[in-house]
């Protein structure tokens, strides 16, 4: 039995190898820089002060002024997100309309 050495077919190997791993890196940075993109984005758009309400420690409190509590966001730990009815769909806050 007799091994030839063909050396086409592991140029074709090696370019598909260093093809694959330069997709890959395009591909790591291109998530990093979405996601940390997104981060921003997701604060503000599940922030409770920035959609009407208000953070509050007695989420009984808030239901029994005509309330919803909410786990939002941007609210310190051991805070729920009260919001009122009123708050929730103003018209200024909707530039969409």
């Amino acid at each position: 039995m007799r091994l030839s050495k063909d050396k086409k077919g592991v140029e074709i190997t090696l370019q598909t190898v260093i093809i694959a791993v330069l997709v890959l890196i395009v591909l790591v940075v291109l998530l990093y820089i979405l996601f940390k993109g997104i981060g921003g984005f997701g604060e503000g758009a599940t922030g409770c002060v920035d959609r009407g309400g208000e953070c509050v420690s007695d989420a009984e409190s808030c239901r029994q002024s005509g309330g919803s509590v909410y786990s939002m966001g941007s609210c310190p730990q051991g805070m729920k997100c009260c919001m009122y009815p009123k708050n929730l769909f103003q018209d200024d806050q909707n530039e969409y309309q």
